[in-house]
């Protein structure tokens, strides 16, 4: 996967949905980015993305949501949730 200043952008909209689910998972699962995907603004798509990713990758947040910048989209941020090792006395 490509490190740069610059992340890389992947077209996924020609595979099947539960290959992207997978693509999209080992992406936030690969390193400490936050990666951003874009879906049709189609009643319920970013529940059914949110539910598949998390269901396949529960160690996957969502951090944010909401209109995309291209019309008729939603974008959802998604990262690796962190783990907070609590002190031990």
């Amino acid at each position: 996967m490509n490190r740069s200043n610059h992340p890389p952008f992947f077209d996924l909209a020609s595979l099947p949905e539960d290959e992207r689910i997978e693509i999209i998972g080992n992406q936030v699962m690969g390193g400490e980015l936050t990666v951003g995907i874009y879906v049709d603004d189609e009643p319920g798509k970013a529940d059914r993305y949110i539910e598949k990713i998390q269901a396949r990758f529960p160690g996957i947040e969502v951090i944010g949501r909401g209109a995309g910048m291209v019309k008729g989209t939603i974008l959802i941020r998604l990262r690796k949730r962190r783990v907070v090792e609590e002190a031990h006395a």
